[in-house]
């Protein structure tokens, strides 16, 4: 028996070093969400950690809107798996900045109480310090060491809902797109509700897009009819974004915000919702609306085919405050495709003109047209552009086709 019970042991211990093994062996293999960095604050005294997450096919050479998350150690796997589904068709592939908490308290909030709802908050007030760390030292340090476009969101739950609305209100040029996930407008009796309306009186937050969530806090206890008569400390939540909701639809000339109520969410299960369609709001100007006329090109004209890229880029480069081009390989595959896939030549040639009129200074674009026009059993035209592409940058392709065309 003894004997049985040592080898039994024995058994056991070698499995064990042996699953050991095996979890060093397959702990190399590492699913990589983002990374850990740091910078100390001057302003708030203290070191901050921060995580990064950049997109998978990054490229330095690109530029990135950046998405700055509150409490990343709630809200960064959300949001970077969020961009994962909704890339690149729906939302921009973006920077992602999760901003840990030291304080939060103190960080989120616009004004100091001491005490409130039976907990000690002697910190507090501390939004204003907060917001200058991210505008003054956290921007800088992410812009110098990504290739950031200049177009920022900032994220936030709860009382970070908070101070995303502190942020939008009192220094709206601060971040280009705002997410207030069921936000705690109750906090010190309403305050930033109370000068909400003063504060949209001033500045320019028409180039600005706002997204609230609301929460159902209140369950099947009253309706949203009953909550605005209410005066009890459970209903404090929603009554203060319903308040705030209405001031906002005061003003809807002045603004662009989109207002969502979730009644089958609770403050904590709407996070998850509320990401995916606050990102599809805020970058709702971002998806090319006529991606379906690609399936039927016969039914269109090439100028109905082609003038949706230059109308939707159009607008992107307003948006982002620069000039935004379509990938060049997305039109020359679309070009080809027509040509090979449809076999619509016009169509493709219009495709492929159109990629040399927003590249122009790159030999690929007359090479593609070389090609093209060879297709078409057009010699001429095929050596004169491929002629165009060796005067830009010597390209050996071209070098090599005009040596078989003459």
């Amino acid at each position: 028996m003894r004997k049985s019970k040592i080898v039994i042991t024995i058994i056991t211990l070698f499995l064990c070093f042996k699953g050991i093994a095996q979890f060093n062996q397959n702990s190399e293999k590492q699913i990589v969400v983002g990374k850990v960095d740091s910078l100390y604050s001057k302003i708030l005294k203290e070191q901050r950690e921060i995580w990064i997450h950049t997109p998978e096919d990054f490229n330095s050479t690109k530029k990135y809107p950046v998405i700055y998350v509150l409490d990343a150690s709630q809200q960064f796997y959300v949001i970077t798996g969020m961009q994962k589904q909704l890339t690149p068709f729906k939302i921009p592939q973006s920077i992602i900045v999760g901003i840990t908490n030291t304080d939060r308290t103190r960080d989120f909030t616009n004004t100091n109480v001491p005490f409130q709802r039976g907990h000690e908050s002697e910190t507090s007030g501390g939004a204003s310090n907060f917001l200058k760390f991210i505008n003054q030292e956290l921007k800088p340090y992410i812009n110098n060491k990504y290739p950031t476009e200049n177009n920022n969101t900032i994220i936030g739950h709860s009382t970070g809902g908070l101070f995303v609305l502190y942020s939008y209100l009192h220094h709206e040029n601060s971040f280009d797109n705002y997410l207030a996930i069921d936000p705690s407008l109750w906090w010190d009796e309403e305050n930033l509700v109370k000068e909400t309306q003063e504060l949209l009186n001033k500045g320019n937050r028409k180039e600005k897009s706002l997204y609230i969530a609301v929460a159902n806090s209140i369950g099947k206890a009253m309706d949203t009819a009953k909550v605005r008569k209410d005066k009890t400390v459970p209903t404090e939540q929603i009554r203060a974004n319903l308040k705030f909701h209405d001031l906002l639809v005061k003003n809807n000339k002045e603004i662009n915000f989109k207002w969502e109520y979730f009644e089958n969410e609770d403050h904590g299960s709407i996070v998850v919702p509320a990401q995916y369609n606050g990102l599809r709001y805020i970058f709702s100007w971002f998806p090319f609306p006529e991606m379906w006329r690609f399936n039927t090109p016969k039914e269109y004209s090439a100028k109905e085919l082609t003038e949706p890229f230059k109308t939707h880029y159009e607008k992107l480069s307003i948006q982002m405050k620069r000039e935004v081009k379509p990938d060049w390989e997305l039109l020359n595959q679309v070009g080809f495709f027509m040509l090979d896939g449809h076999n619509l030549p016009k169509k493709a040639l219009a495709y492929l003109e159109l990629n040399a009129d927003f590249y122009p200074n790159e030999s690929k674009s007359f090479v593609a047209l070389g090609n093209y026009f060879l297709s078409q059993k057009n010699k001429s035209e095929a050596i004169d552009n491929y002629k165009k592409a060796v005067g830009i940058d010597g390209n050996q392709e071209a070098q090599a086709k005009l040596k078989e065309l003459e």
